[in-house]
């Protein structure tokens, strides 16, 4: 298979992940609705952001393959203040957390707060990967690659 083909093929394949993704938003969101019970209201609503933010990764993803810059020298900038802080807040949050599982052995409520816990890792590495490394076409393979900078 030729790299344009391939692209075009990751484009399609992107954007049906895209679509699931917005299908589990509105089943989601219908779901949660009907629920009685407000534990699995809130759960519901956490799978919900997940799959929004799946959507948002996809529609990233559309950007590199459409070889468009989607982060350069002047989107650090505006990012790089968040980063600062929130390396700040996620030490600070970490050992919050920590302290919050030593007070339960409720196996539900220890799920919650490492559930909580891995998301801010995660937003620690993006943020981390948007100011280290450029999302780019890759003139040489016509290719969006990651790029060291």
């Amino acid at each position: 298979m030729k790299e344009e083909e391939k692209i075009e093929q990751l484009k399609k394949m992107v954007n049906q992940l895209i679509k699931v993704e917005e299908e589990v938003i509105a089943l989601t969101e219908k779901t949660a609705g009907q629920a009685a019970n407000s534990t699995v209201k809130y759960l519901l609503r956490a799978i919900q952001h997940d799959s929004r933010k799946h959507a948002d990764l996809g529609r990233a993803a559309l950007e590199v393959l459409e070889y468009k810059q989607v982060a350069g020298a002047e989107e650090r900038k505006e990012v790089w203040d968040l980063l600062e802080k929130h390396e700040e807040m996620e030490r600070k949050h970490k050992d919050f957390l920590a302290e919050m599982k030593k007070l339960t052995n409720t196996p539900a409520l220890q799920y919650i707060f490492e559930q909580i816990w891995n998301d801010e890792k995660i937003h620690h590495a993006m943020l981390d990967t948007l100011m280290k490394k450029r999302f780019e076409k890759d003139p040489a393979k016509y290719w969006g690659a990651l790029l060291g900078t």
